[in-house]
């Protein structure tokens, strides 16, 4: 019961503070919540968060990302995803703006065409996942070195941004609004295993429609 209490306390206590909050776990967003300050289009629905999760596997040292969107990833001709991870020494680099709650020291970027990339180092080939809604990627930790937190105690936020504009014009939506949330411990597959299990799936579509073409003959 005290440490419920405790937990209980300290939650209040960094909702109490939007420059220090942030979620126990992966946060869900309000659909339709478009910045007033984004100059594109309220029809971008692929840049309207709806979920956002990190997975952390200790084990593989791996991140999972993903999120899910209200349109399908792509309808935005130049739509991208940006996750800001705060690993020990993240700034507030939108207080200027109003947004004082996002904490970031490191960015990876995430494209609808499967890529991905943190700084100059682009993500190996199969990392990125598009299914519908949602795009997710698997990110080695190697990657996101520690600048002071435990890789558990990363936290994130994610910032759907349209490139026909620049500037903080360009971002649609905070998950969350001005906090971030944390990593959540879980096993995450290698690269090579999401590739590896697509292109199973794909040789059974293939498969499928190849029987019914023979038996429609």
């Amino acid at each position: 019961m005290q440490k419920t209490l405790t937990r209980l306390l300290c939650v209040g206590a960094l909702a109490a503070s939007p420059a220090l909050s942030h979620a126990f776990d992966g946060i869900t967003d309000r659909a339709g919540d478009f910045l007033a300050t984004f100059a594109g289009s309220a029809s971008s629905l692929d840049l309207d968060v709806i979920s956002a999760t990190v997975l952390y596997d200790a084990g593989a040292d791996m991140f999972k990302l993903t999120s899910t969107m209200s349109g399908a990833i792509g309808g935005t001709a130049g739509g991208f995803y940006v996750w800001g991870v705060n690993r020990g020494a993240g700034t507030a680099g939108f207080a200027a703006n109003g947004v004082d709650g996002v904490r970031f020291d490191r960015v990876v970027i995430l494209r609808p065409d499967g890529t991905g990339a943190i700084g100059a180092v682009n993500l190996a080939p199969g990392s990125v996942t598009i299914s519908g809604n949602t795009i997710s990627a698997v990110v080695s930790g190697s990657l996101l070195p520690s600048t002071g937190f435990g890789k558990l105690d990363y936290t994130w936020n994610l910032w759907p941004r349209d490139g026909a504009f620049a500037g903080f014009a360009a971002i649609a939506d905070f998950a969350p609004d001005n906090s971030n949330f944390t990593s959540t411990p879980g096993v995450v597959p290698e690269p090579g295993t999401y590739a590896l299990m697509f292109a199973g799936l794909a040789v059974v579509g293939w498969t499928a429609r190849r029987s019914a073409r023979s038996q429609a003959v």
